[in-house]
């Protein structure tokens, strides 16, 4: 392979030399973080968010980021630090409030935990998910050094929900947000199982057939009596059991429910149903099976197979942990810790996942990707960063407190983890062309810093031609008849069309504005509007000509932007944020 030193220090050219160098790079980054241990799932992670074009070479980068990760960690928390220095110096930051960490988890034993995330598969991860339910589960997981499942609740066959495409898609969302699983279940393969102790329920009494139509059971539960098939033997129920696998009876016909109480205070605590009939093409299993377990049983039995010992999910999920404990000790396992946190609240109207798939097919959404959408798929588009998602968990915390989500606090952390990157471009909206008048110097381009933080990054040109300056049509409105600064060529007095000359002396009172001049480079930004796309046309400095697709810039004044695309002189940019 290669040393750290040839690497870092200016290693052998080429594309796998540039990857060799992004996972060296990142591995000290996320070791210096986290207390000298890097983990190849965010370094990947990290390299797929700095360089979106790797994806297509998910091999490759996870080949680099484990050899670069096992090179980082046998060093020393010093080394490393000296060693990130000088291969990715960056600003340091503000000293401030530290920041936060995750409290200490109730009855948690360092490399005991065992924490699961269980999505059902019908549709890509979005950000309620992924900010509590998500990254407390990996999180802890990580904190404890113990292990974190990934778990997909693929258990209702009914025609659409389910399709094979969103299991790769949450695998990649995971991916991106660098929350590697250390197992994966599929629960669609585990039919058996969940067979095998339904029948354990049957034959201990806890379980029994119900034939009691729908709406009849409503009306029984409500008046506290019991249905007439409540006290059926194990032996009917369990010969009722085997006709219901064996096809007998229709959707509705007949489910399994476990025993409870009848006169419990709570409704949905009264014999609730644990297995239903439903027949469709599962996209994993097919037809194979016709009965299938519900949320309560599923994740009882799941649970305790995998070891689980803490399981993170909503308060709204309180009345399950009760029917799950009765499942528990029904058949004699110890519970584990279940921490519910608070709900969390979007600014503006919440769409649901059915909502979204109908809107794609009639063409209303692009994709699952679409900015205005609040999926991962659609953020990890617009430029955002996985790193970002795991400080907004880690303030969020497993609170029972209720959210009330700000778009700020995500921006703000991953203005802070892509503002080292981005390279500063001047692009002019609504452009109008003004000329300026009495510049004494004869020459055909300015140098500006790529990043004024990063000198070391080198310059770009900016062409000029003094008879043919754009601003922006807000800043000639505003500026008519005063003085200010075109960033980086001269200090202008404004009248109508024109500007006189009057210095080059940096004031720090002067407002200073971004320009174009020659040779424009055509700008479309795509932003989010609300339910709309909009798209904002203006013009680009010549250097946005060698802009890739994929690369985050900063447009001065304006904000954060990333490459989706830079053909025949038009440079199509989606908005990020401020």
């Amino acid at each position: 392979y290669y040393t750290m030193t040839t690497v870092s220090y200016g290693g052998r050219k080429g594309k796998d030399d540039a990857v060799k160098m992004l996972a060296l790079k990142c591995s000290l980054q996320n070791a210096v973080q986290h207390g000298g241990k890097a983990s190849v799932g965010a370094v990947m992670g990290k390299m797929l968010g700095e360089q979106p074009e790797l994806r297509g070479k998910i091999g490759t980068v996870r080949h680099e980021a484990e050899n670069a990760v096992r090179q980082v960690n046998f060093i020393s928390a010093t080394e490393q630090k000296r060693r990130l220095e000088k291969l990715a110096p960056v600003k340091e930051e503000k000293k401030g409030k530290e920041r936060p960490e995750l409290p200490e988890l109730k009855d948690a034993k360092m490399n005991r935990v065992v924490t699961r995330f269980a999505p059902c598969p019908s549709g890509p991860l979005n950000i309620l998910q992924v900010l509590r339910a998500l990254m407390l589960s990996y999180l802890y997981a990580e904190k404890y050094n113990g292990r974190f499942i990934l778990r997909f609740e693929d258990t209702d066959p009914s025609p659409g929900k389910i399709k094979k495409e969103f299991y790769d898609m949450i695998r990649e969302d995971m991916r991106f947000l660098g929350a590697k699983q250390d197992d994966e279940i599929t629960e669609s393969k585990n039919m058996p199982v969940f067979y095998r102790y339904a029948e354990k329920l049957i034959e201990g009494g806890h379980a029994y057939v119900d034939f009691t139509p729908a709406e009849e059971f409503r009306k029984l539960k409500n008046a506290r009596k019991d249905p007439e098939f409540r006290s059926a033997a194990p032996e009917e129920n369990m010969k009722a059991w085997k006709d219901m696998l064996n096809g007998k009876y229709r959707a509705g016909e007949a489910v399994l429910r476990f025993k409870t109480s009848m006169k419990d205070p709570n409704p949905a605590f009264r014999d609730p149903a644990i297995f239903r009939i439903a027949r469709g093409d599962h996209p994993l299993v097919g037809n194979r099976f016709c009965v299938w377990p519900l949320y309560n049983f599923a994740n009882s039995v799941e649970d305790h197979e995998s070891g689980v010992t803490h399981i993170f999910r909503g308060k709204e999920h309180e009345h399950n942990s009760y029917i799950q404990n009765k499942i528990y000790a029904a058949l004699g396992w110890e519970p584990p810790t279940v921490l519910n946190f608070g709900m969390i609240y979007l600014p503006g109207k919440k769409e649901h996942t059915r909502d979204i798939k109908e809107k794609i097919s009639k063409g209303e959404y692009t994709g699952w990707d679409d900015p205005r959408l609040h999926t991962i798929a659609a953020l990890r588009r617009r430029g955002f960063r996985g790193e970002a998602f795991r400080e907004v968990a880690i303030t969020a915390g497993p609170s029972k407190s209720d959210i009330k989500f700000s778009w700020d606090s995500l921006e703000t952390a991953n203005r802070r983890l892509i503002d080292p990157n981005a390279n500063r471009y001047m692009v002019v909206f609504d452009p109008v062309k003004i000329s300026l008048r009495g510049y004494p110097h004869k020459t055909n381009f300015v140098r500006e810093p790529l990043h004024p933080d990063f000198p070391r990054r080198g310059n770009k040109r900016m062409w000029v031609d003094t008879s043919e300056i754009m601003i922006s049509k807000d800043d000639w409105k505003a500026l008519k008849g005063k003085e200010f600064r075109l960033k980086g060529l001269a200090n202008i007095k404004l009248s109508v069309r024109s500007g006189n000359y009057t210095g080059n002396e940096l004031k720090r009172s002067m407002k200073k504005i971004q320009w174009v001049s020659r040779k424009p480079v055509d700008v479309e930004l795509t932003y989010p509007d609300g339910d709309k796309l909009k798209i904002w046309k203006g013009l680009g400095e010549t250097a946005m000509n060698r802009l890739k697709p994929g690369e985050i810039i900063q447009m001065e004044r304006i904000g954060f932007a990333i490459v989706e695309s830079n053909k025949s002189g038009r440079l199509k940019l989606l908005w990020t944020h401020k």
